[in-house]
């Protein structure tokens, strides 16, 4: 009976009512997905190798004929225009009417062999190129000496080769050393024309269902062809081959980490043995789409029948819920009033946790509103520091002192425009008391500070602000800045006993304010700041004491999202605030 009483609510129920049928039910569902998705995953793969065997056959087989129409035109051109003398060398080189027309029938008869190319072009030695395209007429260009170059470079032979001519076309050439067969001698090169829709069209048909990407390399990495048409059109926008030929590259190692993906992706890679790479990308999450839907279905049916199921069990839940609905009434009486605590049960099921749980939050609210307090009290006293900063007694007696001796050395104009920055500095500062500014005002009682000190040290202080557009309108509590420049001055250039600069500057970048104050002065640790911002340097010393106030500062009204660091610098001292302006949602 005990074991029962501390038992949780789920447990009573689940072991009583929907143990063994939910059990049943999700073992079910789960054997059968399994077993139906390692059927259909076999039958995905034993399909795609099906297809790309007859894909990466129609490859070899369009590749030999583009060899065999080369050896054919090859063969012709020696037969033809080879006899003689001259040779082929010298009778391809010649452009007259003889040679143009058995050239011209040569070639036409090897559009209609092989239908699968497009153009052919003969390039001899000295640079000239005769180009026929399928459906015009023969074209003789006279000067082609840098392809002759280019095509040495490559050493290119009887083989034969696949080249890229770098023109923008969706399309490849076949390119192979033309041989005068008497004596063996080289006369040029023919270059035949394959466009990429006829490789295109040549694995489509063998893709029936369209769940594999197909995607052609030829031998130096370049992209082919591929099923993907939009990849086809970006690659050939790129006007310089190398360009191409990089983005092919790319394309290769994403299909390579594809590979990687086994549950999303089966990749297939093939070499042809006219040195073309098939690579198959077989997305078997399309194929699943059908394991998803029967998944799906027999979820639904799952589903209805445990909503039959447990409808009638509805009554029983009634009663065990009974002391949750107390417990709830007990809570709802409580809220009205002052929060006590409810006395706890002796079992340990969740109506016991729930009043544990309870009693525990109103301790916990308890020390909140302690802590609250406490808080507010530590606003008061950087409230009470801050209006001492504000006022500054020996800053006020300092610069009225040096406003009287200006006035007695009769410099009237110099000692009138030092108490006219003062009255600006104590107006800007008081600020009708309000605590926020904005950051161009703040940066005015900076530059009125500044200019005030620049006359009591004339040979030791120069300054210079640098600030983004952007920040204005931007809100800072006041006197934010002003005790990092003040302790530029006291801790930095004046120890140093030389001139110093002091740079302000207040940059804004992705939703973040990044203000620095920088001087060249005799320099700080990233220790000594830590002990500063930690409270062990500082009592007597006010220019230490305010550092850290504006930390404290920047932590009670942005929290996490503004802080206060040390920057090392070549020499002196730069302490950036960072404050991030993105809400969260707290805020």
């Amino acid at each position: 009976m005990k074991l029962i009483q501390n038992m949780s609510i789920k447990k009573k129920i689940g072991y009583l009512f929907s143990g063994c049928f939910l059990l049943f039910l999700i073992g079910a569902i789960l054997i059968l997905h399994n077993v139906y998705k390692k059927q259909l995953y076999e039958k995905m793969i034993q399909r795609g190798h099906y297809e790309d065997a007859l894909i990466v056959n129609q490859m070899e087989m369009l590749s030999r004929n583009v060899e065999s129409c080369c050896n054919n035109i090859i063969i012709n051109l020696n037969i033809s225009i080879g006899e003689g003398n001259e040779g082929l060398m010298g009778r391809i080189s010649g452009f007259d009417i003889k040679t143009r027309e058995k050239i011209l029938r040569i070639l036409g008869n090897n559009f209609l062999i092989f239908k699968d190319i497009n153009e052919i072009r003969i390039l001899s030695n000295n640079g000239e190129m005769y180009i026929k395209e399928r459906n015009s007429d023969i074209h003789y260009m006279p000067e082609c000496t840098e392809l002759v170059e280019e095509f040495k470079n490559t050493r290119v032979d009887t083989l034969g080769m696949w080249y890229d001519p770098g023109t923008g076309n969706p399309s490849v050439y076949y390119l192979k050393v033309l041989n005068d067969v008497r004596d063996n001698t080289q006369a040029g090169y023919i270059l035949l024309e394959l466009r990429e829709d006829v490789i295109y069209q040549s694995y489509q048909d063998q893709n029936t269902e369209n769940l594999s990407q197909i995607f052609v390399f030829d031998e130096a990495g370049n992209l082919l062809s591929s099923s993907q048409r939009e990849l086809i059109a970006e690659l050939y926008q790129l006007e310089e081959k190398e360009e191409r030929h990089i983005r092919a590259q790319e394309i290769y190692q994403e299909l390579r980490k594809k590979r990687e993906d086994q549950t999303s992706y089966y990749v297939q890679e093939i070499s042809t043995s006219r040195g073309w790479t098939v690579v198959s990308v077989l997305d078997m999450k399309a194929g699943m789409q059908g394991l998803h839907s029967i998944t799906r279905n027999i979820i639904l049916a799952g589903f209805i029948v445990a909503i039959l199921f447990f409808s009638g069990i509805m009554g029983l839940l009634r009663k065990i819920l009974g002391p949750v609905v107390a417990l709830a009434s007990h809570m709802r009486e409580t809220g009205n009033d002052l929060i006590r605590k409810i006395e706890e049960p002796r079992g340990q099921d969740e109506v016991g946790i729930l009043i544990s749980s309870f009693n525990q939050m109103v301790d916990t609210n308890d020390k909140l509103v302690q802590s609250a307090m406490q808080n507010e009290q530590e606003r008061r006293k950087l409230e009470l520091a801050l209006l001492q900063m504000q006022i500054k007694p020996h800053f006020l007696y300092n610069t009225l002192d040096t406003a009287f001796c200006l006035n007695s050395m009769r410099m009237y104009q110099e000692a009138n425009h030092v108490i006219k920055q003062l009255a600006g500095y104590y107006r800007l500062a008081l600020n009708h008391g309000d605590e926020w500014i904005s950051f161009f005002e703040e940066l005015e009682v900076v530059e009125k500070y500044l200019d005030i000190q620049s006359v009591r040290y004339q040979e030791l202080i120069s300054y210079r602000i640098s600030v983004d557009e952007e920040l204005d309108g931007f809100l800072i509590p006041k006197m934010t800045l002003q005790p990092l420049v003040e302790n530029a001055i006291y801790h930095g250039i004046k120890p140093s006993g030389r001139k110093g600069h002091i740079l302000i500057l207040g940059e804004y970048y992705q939703d973040e304010v990044a203000i620095s104050v920088t001087d060249d002065g005799v320099g700080m640790t990233e220790e000594l700041f830590e002990e500063v911002l930690s409270g062990k340097k500082g009592g007597a010393d006010r220019e230490s004491f305010g550092v850290k106030s504006v930390s404290e500062r920047l932590r009670l009204y942005y929290k996490e999202r503004g802080k206060m660091e040390f920057c090392p610098t070549v020499m002196g001292t730069s302490i950036v605030l960072s404050i991030d302006l993105r809400k969260s949602e707290e805020d």
